[in-house]
Order: C-alpha cells, then structure tokens, then sequence
C-alpha cells in the first residue's frame, strides 16, 4: 500500500494503465509538496513539470514549482530524469536523504540536476505514515535526542 501526505494547496493526479482500473500506475505533482511512501513491488512513476522519477519501495519527498523541483530520496532507490533534458538523469540510492536533488528546466544538455539540502520534511513523519500500513522505515533514531535527519555534509 502506498501512503502519501500532501501538503496545503498542492494538486496531484493519480494515474492508472487502464481507465477503469483502480490500481495507480502514477502520480503527477502538478504544484505543491508530498511526502509518499511505497512497498516493494510494482513500480510507481511521478512527475512533475520538470522531472521524471521512476520509484520502487522507496520513501520519497517532492516540491514542485514551474521553476525546479526538489526531490528527496529519503530511503531506497530511484531514478531521477529532467523532463525536458534526457541526458540529465541520475540514479539516486540513499539510506537516508543522502542525496536531495533540484531538477531543473533549460540549464545545458546534462546539467539539470543539481544537489539540494534538505528541506521541508522529517523522519517522524516517515515513521508515521509508514506506520499506517504496518510498516517501519529502514533507518532508527532515538527519539528524545531527535533535531534532524543525520545526513553527512
């Protein structure tokens, strides 16, 4: 089961192969923010304006705007493509946000993603919305001594 939170005046789409499937094949960040979460298994594409992101069990956090997106593989892996630059494209595994990106539009052929800090989401709340389908991320941290992710600079 997937499980996303979709932050305040953000607009997704769902995607299915079939029309009346109800399997989500996709996932469209039109504008906004989400954080989402995915078993192991089928794979999940989601884009935005500016990147396409194939994901398989793998916790996620994206930023969309008509400029650039942020994309944070938080766990797992993916593969990362600017929309409108295939030659810019990277494959991203991370134990835990190790490697945040921005994927950019009209940079020069191969230079449209670029590396991000991390921004704009926590692992508790990883830790919670995989908890609502049973599971547990990959990574463990003391709660009581929790500020931020532990990422090396």
């Amino acid at each position: 089961m997937r499980v996303h939170i979709q932050r305040s005046e953000s607009q997704v789409t769902l995607e299915t192969k079939a029309a009346d499937s109800v399997i989500v094949s996709g996932l469209q960040l039109l504008t906004g923010k989400i954080l989402s979460v995915f078993p192991n298994g089928r794979a999940v594409r989601m884009t935005t304006k500016n990147a396409s992101i194939g994901i398989r069990g793998t916790g996620v956090y994206i930023e969309s705007d008509p400029e650039q997106t942020y994309f944070c593989t938080c766990y797992g892996t993916t593969d990362v493509v600017a929309a409108s630059d295939p030659t810019s494209r990277e494959t991203v595994v991370s134990r835990q946000h190790d490697r945040p990106l921005y994927i950019l539009s009209g940079e020069q052929a191969g230079q449209n993603i670029r590396a991000a800090p991390f921004i704009n989401h926590t692992d508790q709340e990883l830790m919670l919305i995989e908890a609502l389908v049973g599971r547990t991320p990959p990574f463990v941290f003391p709660m009581e001594n929790y500020q931020r992710p532990r990422r090396r600079y």
